[in-house]
């Protein structure tokens, strides 16, 4: 394997392409190289088999082919000097998917210490096990959908996938058993309640799975997933925001929160309570593994959905009218 595809971000930080960033990225952010499509066949993805997106398309992100070595000498040198403080390697399904996956993560180790997340389909525990002896720290394994009906839709069988919900919770569960953090994705505005995602998001809290939360993006060339081709509603994706950062910092029970029709209604705080957690920005922040920043993924200016840096100011008045009148407050 001679090549590695890695976000523009990433390659503005390793010098190696030319961009004004405002926020640069914390992890450099990577993808195994393969011109083969997933088979995992996801609706919202570019990669999907069915797709005709591009290949180079995460969400929003272009990871661009980039020389491997070229990419791991100057990866150890981000490192060295404080501009990167890890290196997040993204995975399809493909036929020779782990032996490319073990190359990659073994040059990375060769050449230093940065620590390595992975974003991965469940594997087999001995597989886990063999990631972890090679460092990786962290794992991700992406459910994507809020319930298994979604999952079925977009993710599962309908959508021609060969994942289920409960091979993926499985694989959360035992990947959780090994590695020190394990996570997962929810993509909003795929048609789910607030409910449905604050629930998820409690109740993999409880089982020490941390969770991302990203806006839901339609490429060019992605399968529709019956839903408007709009980003998501910017008051449902900031209820659950809140919401979630409540729930995994175990400062709201979700039996104290309040539904109606699935929309939250109630935080579970008072009013002084929920304005000083706003006042914070940190709940508006990107969410993932350690130093996972993900500047702009699935997102323009405007609206910012996760904000690469704590929110401020303007910003924070910016978020407050979204929320205002969405919520008792």
């Amino acid at each position: 394997m001679k090549q590695v595809r890695a976000s523009l971000g990433t390659l503005a930080v390793l010098g190696m392409e030319l961009m004004l960033m405002d926020a640069p990225p914390t992890t450099a952010y990577l993808q195994i190289y393969t011109e083969q499509r997933c088979r995992a066949n996801c609706l919202f993805c570019s990669q999907a088999s069915d797709s005709e997106g591009e290949l180079k398309h995460i969400a929003r992100g272009q990871y661009m082919p980039a020389d491997l070595e070229e990419v791991v000498r100057r990866l150890e040198i981000a490192f060295e000097n404080g501009y990167l403080h890890r290196a997040c390697i993204q995975t399809a399904m493909y036929p020779g998917m782990w032996k490319d996956t073990m190359y990659l993560i073994r040059r990375i180790r060769d050449t230093c210490n940065i620590p390595v997340s992975l974003s991965v389909f469940p594997l087999d525990d001995p597989k886990y096990h063999t990631l972890a002896g090679m460092g990786v720290d962290q794992l991700v394994i992406p459910l994507d959908a809020s319930t298994p009906e979604l999952f079925h839709r977009i993710k599962g069988k309908e959508a021609g996938s060969p994942f289920t919900w409960d091979s993926h919770m499985d694989g959360l569960t035992r990947a959780a058993a090994v590695f020190p953090h394990v996570g997962t994705h929810i993509i909003v505005g795929m048609g789910e309640t607030d409910k449905e995602v604050v629930e998820l998001v409690g109740r993999l809290h409880g089982m020490g799975i941390n969770t991302a939360l990203f806006a839901y993006t339609r490429l060019p060339g992605t399968r529709a997933v019956d839903v408007a081709d709009a980003a998501p509603d910017i008051g449902h994706y900031r209820r659950v925001q809140i919401a979630s950062y409540l729930v995994r910092h175990d400062l709201v029970r979700l039996d104290d929160m309040e539904f109606e029709g699935g929309d939250l209604t109630h935080f579970g705080l008072d009013g002084h309570e929920l304005e000083s957690i706003i006042e914070m920005g940190e709940a508006f922040m990107t969410t993932g593994c350690t130093n996972c920043n993900r500047p702009y993924a699935t997102e323009t200016h405007n609206p910012v959905y996760n904000y690469p840096v704590a929110p401020c100011g303007s910003e924070i008045d910016t978020i407050k009218r979204q929320i205002k009148n969405e919520i008792e407050m």
